[in-house]
């Protein structure tokens, strides 16, 4: 039996008096692509930020790669659920959608990164694995460009390279073309469908219906921070989906 690579339960986000995540329950499982849509304000973005605690949430637990994080009444975390959060993320990483490269180093530079610091790999084997991984994405001769000559698909596409140097398990896009045209938004879609194929979990907010229907084996639906629809592809973009995603499917 496929085995949980992510869990949630109960989690709870607030923004001062904006309630912008309401008990959110989900499971995933390894070498899923689960898409999660809905209107804007919805709480997509921060659901997916909360999974690695870029947000920290109010309440909840996250079991996520064999590492469990439970919100505490405090607010602040003891020194073990530090420990989890930081083994967590070296386990997940993130794909924004402004890219967040270092403008000062090059695409080779970017995607070393985590290998140098994070990861302590040598410099010669950190080099080898960057050009690797810009090859799979197609950038190989981009290796010593700068970002500001790289074109926003070419940026993206070094920050999903960079997010493969550290080996996830998972990988949350969090609408990774949402700031690209049409051409540029096609390389990238290319890129994670080939990681989609490959086994990789992947979690990913998107407006993307298309790549949605075609390459997600789940779509979680949400709207005002509560999960609505958790189903297969096929039954949300079938003609059973219920009133309210049929409304959505027809504006998007």
């Amino acid at each position: 039996m496929t085995k949980n690579i992510l869990r949630v339960t109960g989690l709870c986000k607030s923004f001062g008096d904006l309630a912008v995540l309401k008990n959110v329950d989900l499971e995933v499982q390894a070498g899923q692509v689960v898409v999660i849509l809905g209107p804007s304000g919805s709480g997509k973005t921060t659901l997916l930020r909360s999974l690695n605690l870029l947000e920290k949430p109010d309440a909840g637990v996250l079991e996520i790669c064999g590492h469990r994080v439970e919100m505490p009444r405090t607010g602040r975390f003891d020194r073990a659920t530090r420990r989890q959060i930081g083994l967590l993320r070296q386990r997940t990483a993130m794909v924004f959608q402004s890219f967040n490269l270092f403008p000062h180093m090059t695409a080779l530079e970017n995607v070393m990164e985590g290998l140098l610091s994070v990861k302590k790999v040598p410099r010669a084997q950190a080099v080898e694995r960057a050009q690797h991984l810009l090859a799979q994405v197609g950038l190989a001769e981009k290796a010593g460009s700068y970002p500001a000559k790289l074109s926003g698909g070419q940026k993206q596409r070094v920050a999903i390279a960079r997010g493969l140097s550290m080996d996830p398990e998972v990988i949350f896009f969090d609408e990774p073309t949402s700031a690209l045209d049409p051409e540029l938004r096609d390389e990238v879609l290319a890129v994670m469908r080939v990681l989609a194929n490959s086994g990789m979990t992947m979690l990913v907010v998107t407006h993307e219906l298309r790549f949605a229907r075609e390459v997600a084996d789940r779509v979680v639906f949400m709207e005002n921070g509560f999960v609505v629809k958790d189903c297969s592809t096929h039954v949300f973009f079938g003609d059973d989906s219920g009133d309210r995603i049929q409304q959505f499917l027809r504006r998007y």
